[in-house]
């Protein structure tokens, strides 16, 4: 698994070496809403990162975490680590581990999940995420 995600990280990694990782206002810790993912369309899927120091909390509202480590140069541009789907019986993903990253490119969050399906098989997810757009009251006129 660790030399999939590897090879994975680093065509990542040169891709956004081609551009440059955007400004440094753009930060990881926050709330992502997703806006694609080839693992099925979610307009209700959201991603919240909390940063402690280097180490930053990701949690999904459906059913993985993760705990990855940013990178030490300055705010926070990409992270890679290790997480954990939810126990649920029956679910395609249930208890199964996985290597991910995230990186910030043109004010999107993108991931990329390695999950270890057990029986010796992987399976890669990909997935972009932007900041909600806040919802503005409505007025009558």
């Amino acid at each position: 698994m660790r030399l999939a995600f590897k090879l994975i990280s680093f065509a990542f990694f040169a891709l956004l070496s081609s551009q440059e990782v955007r400004s440094q206002e753009v930060q990881l810790s926050g709330r992502w809403q997703q806006i694609s993912s080839d693992a099925g369309s979610c307009a209700a899927c959201f991603v919240g990162i909390v940063r402690q120091g280097t180490v930053l909390i990701v949690s999904a509202n459906n059913g993985w975490s993760a705990t990855v480590q940013a990178d030490r140069n300055g705010p926070a541009h990409f992270a890679t680590g290790r997480g954990r789907w939810k126990m649920r019986p029956g679910a395609t993903y249930s208890n199964k581990v996985f290597d991910v990253l995230f990186a910030v490119r043109d004010e999107q969050l993108m991931m990329f999940m390695v999950v270890d399906l057990g029986n010796g098989s992987k399976r890669t997810i990909t997935a972009v995420f932007a900041r909600p757009v806040p919802k503005l009251p409505v007025t009558r006129a």
